[in-house]
């Protein structure tokens, strides 16, 4: 068996990256009542959490599950995802996916491209008005992985979430694209930005793989396994001291 601090963990983010558009603002366009919250939400007036709970407070309350099916169907991804994921498989390695999104169409998105698949998934959560046996109530977003003291732009600490998942000598690969992913990149062994995520690296410095597809990521990890890098590993131990 293998110890965990020899351990690879691939942490994964999913709108944008695995899915080639952001799927949970393409949810609330279809869903919900999408402007004008989004447009304050970039412009500083919402933070992330309160944006999330204005959009999932206004969607439509006969949305049933083959209507999101459906869009998950809709939903264009990566065609190279499926095949990268069988290759982190094939190493024995450990894939996450890590996403300040949501389940409710994660889950169906994910059961379409990957059949049976039994990747972790950290993410936000919608409660239906049905499952809480009250139709006069709204939904409601859940942020089982929320931080008040986390600065970052997202609901969901994707920081504690890769932290507290590993062991602290473990080495880690980050892959992602947005805002949301800035936080954890800092404590990563390699990472794989585009986007936002490529500019907040090149401005703090930060030695990233660029990439368009995970057919990149692919042959990257087929030409270079990952070692640790020695700024990520003190980040790490600054930060579990700190806990």
């Amino acid at each position: 068996m293998q110890d965990e601090h020899l351990k690879v963990h691939v942490f994964c983010d999913f709108d944008g990256t695995i899915t080639k558009k952001d799927s949970g603002d393409e949810f609330f366009k279809q869903f919900s009542v999408f402007e004008p919250y989004h447009s304050q939400l970039m412009d500083g007036l919402f933070t992330v959490t309160s944006y999330y709970n204005e959009v999932v407070h206004k969607l439509k309350h006969n949305i049933n599950q083959q209507a999101i099916v459906d869009f998950a169907d809709a939903c264009e991804t990566d065609m190279y995802f499926p095949q990268f994921a069988s290759l982190i498989n094939s190493y024995g390695w450990h894939l996450h996916i890590v996403s300040d999104g949501f389940r409710t169409y994660i889950d169906p998105i994910l059961q379409r491209i990957l059949p049976n698949n039994s990747i972790n998934v950290f993410s936000n959560n919608i409660i239906s008005p049905l499952s809480r046996l009250n139709l006069s109530q709204n939904w409601k977003a859940h942020y089982p992985f929320a931080d008040e003291a986390c600065t970052c732009f997202c609901a969901s600490c994707k920081r504690n979430i890769v932290l507290s998942s590993v062991h602290p000598d473990a080495l880690i690969i980050y892959i992602g694209d947005g805002l949301s992913d800035t936080c954890p990149v800092t404590f990563a062994d390699m990472v794989f930005a585009k986007g936002k995520l490529a500019a907040f690296c090149n401005k703090n410095g930060i030695v990233h793989h660029s990439w368009h597809t995970f057919f990149d990521i692919i042959t990257v990890l087929k030409k270079r396994k990952p070692v640790k890098r020695d700024i990520a590993k003190k980040n790490r131990q600054k930060a579990f001291e700190q806990e």
